[in-house]
């Protein structure tokens, strides 16, 4: 294990980590002051787990927790993961998503689900290699 590497929930005070993060993940900018913002509008909904090495937020990984309709156990989804080039192929997405099960499970949901894009082949390999398999078919129509 790397001792050097850190995963906890992400605070208010990570805002700047996390928005350098998500602007180099999505290739849009977004400052602190925004992801601030929004780590406020998740809360008890979501919980962003960062990951830190020496100090230094390298990568995220946000997991929703939620009741739905159809069962009484909670439904789960990895909603972000992302590891900072430079740091990948090191394990980091592999802890993060341990992390995010054992939140996950420790909340009582008994599966944990997330999307990926079609194109994303080296995403969907990582998943795969981790035991998540193909389930459905995620749709969307765009509103604005």
């Amino acid at each position: 294990m790397d001792a050097s590497l850190e995963i906890r929930p992400a605070a208010a005070a990570d805002a700047e980590a996390v928005a350098a993060l998500l602007t180099d993940f999505n290739g849009e900018p977004v400052d602190g002051p925004t992801a601030a913002r929004r780590l406020a509008a998740l809360q008890g909904i979501e919980t962003v787990l960062l990951a830190l090495r020496d100090g230094a937020a390298v990568g995220l990984c946000s997991l929703r927790v939620v009741p739905f309709l159809s069962a009484d156990h909670p439904y789960a989804e990895v909603t972000e993961l992302y590891v900072a080039p430079e740091h990948r192929r090191q394990g980091i997405a592999r802890r993060l998503m341990r992390e995010a099960e054992a939140l996950a499970r420790a909340q009582g949901a008994p599966s944990v689900y997330l999307l990926t894009g079609f194109q994303n082949e080296t995403a969907q390999a990582f998943y795969r290699s981790i035991g998540y398999g193909d389930y459905a078919l995620a749709m969307r129509r765009r509103l604005i």
